[in-house]
């Protein structure tokens, strides 16, 4: 009989391979798990990156958010992040102002970055955003005293405000889409219990000065002198059309039915416009 050493025996040997072949899978797959949760700290604030920022806080004034945080040791600049997607900010200040934010609720966050590592998000900070001039609001906040500085306020005298789509003369012309010499940016027009108020934004001091030259030329014109400037009276109208020396490239009209000279008068010269 023939006796076998159990070492040399065939089916222990194939036993003895499986098993180390599977450590050996086993130790590979500890070493890439190990590789890869490094990288994933290393990249969302681990070893290499600085602190996260914190103390993040946003309000709404005038229809547009306002940001701060407390900046962190290390860091290079930060990343202001509205709504998980979108970076609204990517400087060294720890305050921003974000004007593009549409009307609704909107989370903000902030991380930190240093050598192009970025650190982790912030405790998110929510703030909702009321009505907005858009990309005018510029313009509107020329004067906080005269325009209601969001659409759904009100103004001086109560007056309440919408944008014009019409051209001023010059602008319309003859041709479907207007005259093609734009004179304007933008204009705003206000009705109110006891007067009408209309601002534009005009285009260069050419534009402004060929605004006044048409108002000028009107039957019945008189021109006028008030608190902030010059003008002109239109009586068939019943309008004034004031031009304000300081504000560059401004036209103001104001009118009421059936309103004398000395009485737009009174209303010009009581605009806020200090």
């Amino acid at each position: 009989m023939t006796v076998h050493h159990p070492g040399a025996m065939p089916g222990r040997e194939q036993s003895d391979g499986i098993r180390r072949t599977w450590w050996i899978i086993a130790a590979a797959a500890v070493v890439v798990l190990l590789a890869c949760l490094f990288g994933v700290r290393f990249a969302v604030g681990g070893s290499g990156a600085v602190d996260t920022p914190s103390g993040l806080t946003t309000s709404v004034d005038e229809a547009v958010v306002k940001a701060a945080w407390t900046g962190v040791s290390g860091a290079d600049r930060y990343q202001l992040v509205r709504d998980d997607s979108v970076v609204v900010y990517d400087g060294a200040a720890t305050t921003y102002v974000d004007d593009q934010a549409a009307t609704g609720k909107h989370r903000y966050t902030v991380r930190a970055v240093s050598d192009d590592v970025v650190s982790a998000s912030s405790t998110a900070s929510e703030t909702t955003v009321g009505s907005s001039w858009g990309a005018y609001t510029t313009f509107v906040r020329q004067f906080p005293e005269l325009l209601p500085q969001t659409p759904d306020l009100s103004g001086w005298k109560s007056i309440e405000c919408y944008w014009m789509l019409s051209g001023f003369k010059g602008e319309t012309g003859a041709a479907v889409d207007g005259s093609g010499n734009a004179l304007s940016r933008a204009r705003i027009a206000c009705d109110g219990p006891d007067v009408a108020v209309s601002v534009a934004w005009l285009d260069s001091k050419s534009a402004t000065d060929a605004i006044f030259v048409n108002a000028s030329k009107r039957p019945g014109i008189e021109a006028v002198k008030w608190r902030f400037g010059t003008g002109y009276f239109d009586g068939a109208e019943h309008v004034m059309h004031l031009r304000p020396d300081n504000h560059e490239n401004v036209w103001i009209g104001i009118g009421a039915n059936g309103a004398t000279k000395d009485q737009l008068l009174e209303f010009a010269n009581g605009i806020p416009l200090d």
